[in-house]
């Protein structure tokens, strides 16, 4: 069943269309009124005016409550509006509201479920918004309707919202093929980067490499971001340095705001290539400026800050300096506690059990993973759950009980195929070979050990290789 609370329909306009804006507002509370009692969905309209005061760009805190909405209605009359300014070269902020619910669009894991564009008539209306309805019209790229007052306006709409109602409880990711003014190929970049991506979580390296590459050419900071991510796994850490140099050059340069949280993980990207490299007490130096350039009044930085804590701790945790690595671990669970996000204190505590495994307190850290597989328990299966139970499967080895490892090792690879993460496949198996190993079950272990050698071929995983090779050798000797 759909969830109770109200689907967020986020509202994209210029300054020229406040009666329309009205008439969306009140058809919307038309239509929950009148369906109250016999459907348990109903919408509330969000705009600008939901954003908090913020010391960045303006334009990026709406996104940000674009990013939440399950629907965008665009509203287009005579006027295109005013330059937000920004990396892409948008020439109006309804034009970047636009683009970024047709981003959110394309992605799986984001709320948003459709996005209406509506063409209100007008004798002599702006050049962009003409050439926008042109483009739309000869590409077929998605639906969009003529408006011809607001009665029109009501009826579409109304007819829009049953529409939606039907879909509210799923998600089909659309990839929508339309340039913005600019010309800069947002869209298919970020098509781009989703494709290589999930091209590698299924195995498919070479084509996820080159799709990666590609979006890395079009796109921006994020693009170049998901490449270096890619390369560094890959063992290519002298090109996942360039890749997130050019991230952060975008914003030494002035191309966007300098102080935000994109720019932040750019270089706390650049600090895990560091880590990779072995230089951890540069990567510390990195993770602390990656801090400074975030807000901690800023809610919907915390989540950056959190991850940066976290791999800030992991790597004070790589140089010995554990009570260090404590602290960062712990104010991040204290950032996410306060917020109430369940997932992400379970990622806190995986990142403290494996301290206490780490300073030889097996017992914690039994008990932490146990909380994390509890709390995820008949959720949808995620990495993080597969992780906890690798973790179990780890502590139990470590205390000379690996037949009592084989049961989380066994779920952690279940959970891993459900989600098609090859990566995590990859490593259940070397710990399930592991437990296999240490119970005295050699050819079992063999068995999952080539199985996980195989899998880390296919991705172009180095690290991965040496560790089961290691193994293999062990098995030989």
């Amino acid at each position: 069943m759909v969830d109770a609370l109200p689907l967020r329909i986020f509202l994209a306009s210029p300054g020229d269309v406040e009666e329309e804006r009205k008439v969306v507002r009140a058809t919307v509370d038309e239509y929950n009124a009148r369906r109250k009692g016999d459907s348990n969905v109903s919408y509330e309209v969000v705009g600008w005016d939901r954003v908090r005061g913020t010391a960045r760009r303006s334009q990026e805190a709406i996104n940000e409550l674009i990013s939440e909405s399950h629907f965008v209605v665009t509203l287009f009359k005579s006027s295109w509006g005013s330059e937000p300014g920004g990396p892409w070269g948008y020439t109006s902020g309804t034009e970047e509201e636009l683009f970024t619910g047709l981003l959110e669009l394309g992605q799986a894991e984001q709320p948003m479920r459709d996005v209406w564009v509506a063409f209100i008539d007008h004798p002599s209306p702006d050049g962009r918004v003409v050439a926008l309805r042109q483009q739309m019209s000869r590409r077929h790229s998605m639906m969009y309707e003529s408006i011809a007052d607001n009665r029109d306006l009501k009826q579409k709409l109304t007819e829009r919202l049953e529409s939606w109602e039907a879909v509210a409880g799923s998600k089909v990711p659309r990839h929508v093929d339309l340039l913005p003014s600019s010309g800069k190929e947002v869209l298919r970049a970020a098509n781009l980067r989703l494709r290589g991506e999930k091209l590698v979580v299924l195995g498919q390296a070479e084509a996820g490499r080159e799709a990666l590459k590609e979006a890395a050419v079009l796109g921006g900071p994020v693009e170049q971001l998901a490449y270096a991510t890619f390369q560094a796994r890959h063992g290519d850490l002298s090109g996942a340095y360039d890749s997130t140099q050019q991230a952060i050059d975008h914003f030494s340069s002035g191309a966007s705001h300098l102080y935000s949280p994109l720019a932040a993980e750019a270089f706390a990207a650049q600090a895990g290539v560091l880590r990779r490299q072995g230089r951890d007490v540069d990567a510390i130096g990195r993770f602390e400026q990656a801090l400074t350039l975030l807000d901690e009044n800023d809610a919907t930085a915390q989540n950056v800050r959190c991850r940066i804590l976290d791999e800030l701790g992991l790597a004070f945790q790589k140089i010995g300096e554990l009570e260090p690595a404590r602290r960062k671990f712990e104010a991040s669970l204290a950032a996410r506690r306060e917020f109430g996000h369940a997932v992400d204190v379970s990622q806190s505590l995986i990142n403290l059990a494996r301290l206490e495994v780490a300073d030889g307190d097996l017992g914690t850290a039994a008990g932490h993973a146990e909380g994390v597989i509890g709390t995820l328990r008949g959720t949808p299966p995620i990495s993080l759950h597969a992780n906890a139970e690798v973790l179990m499967a780890q502590v139990r080895l470590r205390q000379d009980r690996p037949d009592d490892g084989v049961p989380h090792a066994e779920r952690a690879l279940s959970l891993n195929r459900q989600i098609a993460n090859k990566l995590g496949e990859a490593i259940s198996l070397f710990v399930l070979a592991q437990c296999h190993l240490a119970a005295g079950r050699p050819s079992e272990a063999e068995e999952r050990a080539r199985a996980s050698l195989e899998l880390n071929t296919a991705m172009g995983n180095e690290e991965g290789k040496k560790r089961v090779e290691g193994l293999l050798s062990d098995l030989g000797r």
